[in-house]
Parts: C-alpha cells; structure tokens; sequence
C-alpha cells in the first residue's frame, strides 16, 4: 500500500532492534567478557547500539514511510561504519579474530537495510 511501510523492512526493523539491544546490553554490562582494551569504549558502543535500537524500536511502531525514512537511512549508516570500523579493527590486530562473526551480521544487515530502502522508495512512487 502507498505510503505504508512494507512488512519485510518492518520484520528486518524488529529483528535490528532486538539483536541491537541484546548486543547493546551486552556491551554496557559485561565489556570485560570481550577482552576490551578499554571498557568504557565499550560501554559507549553498547550505549549508542542501544539508541539505535530505540530508534528502530520507534520506526517499528510508525507504519507511514515518511517517518520512518530517516530512520533506516540512520541505521544504513551505522551499519555500514560499524562493519567498516569492526573488520578494520581486526585487519589492523586491534580486535580478535572473533569479531568476524559480528561483522559478517553488521555486512548482512546493512545489505538488507539499502536494498530494503531502495524497495520501499520505487514503491513509495
């Protein structure tokens, strides 16, 4: 329907939302548990993966296309810096190899996000 969301990017945006608050509170809560170099950089991390996750959580809710645009323009971007700066951090040695796992999830994500917003603006047409 014009001017609505679709279900599929509705579907994605929920399935964001909970991954990113799972791994957000991961993150906060238990940073030593991934072996960081500096805590509170994961803390930061957790906490800006949990504002994103608010915002897609609100994204779900709104059904108008309008209002939700910006929103998973946001959460292409931040999905394409989190999986460029993750998988530079472990080519550089800087993170363990086992952050592999989660930039293959962030790429994944932020194919499915551009492809699903290109989709929703031909239909929006």
């Amino acid at each position: 329907m014009k001017g609505q969301t679709s279900k599929g990017l509705r579907i994605i945006i929920l399935v964001y939302a909970i991954s990113s608050v799972l791994s957000g509170l991961f993150h906060m809560v238990g940073p030593q548990t991934v072996i960081a170099q500096d805590q509170a950089i994961e803390r930061v991390l957790g906490g800006a993966m949990l504002a994103f996750a608010l915002g897609a959580g609100l994204a779900f809710r709104e059904r108008a296309w309008e209002r939700v645009k910006i929103v998973v323009l946001m959460q292409v971007a931040w999905m394409i810096l989190y999986t460029i700066t993750l998988a530079w951090g472990v080519l550089t040695g800087g993170l363990l190899a086992d952050a592999w796992s989660s930039i293959i999830i962030g790429a994944v994500l932020a194919i499915l996000f551009v492809s699903l917003y290109i989709r929703e603006e031909k239909l929006q047409r």
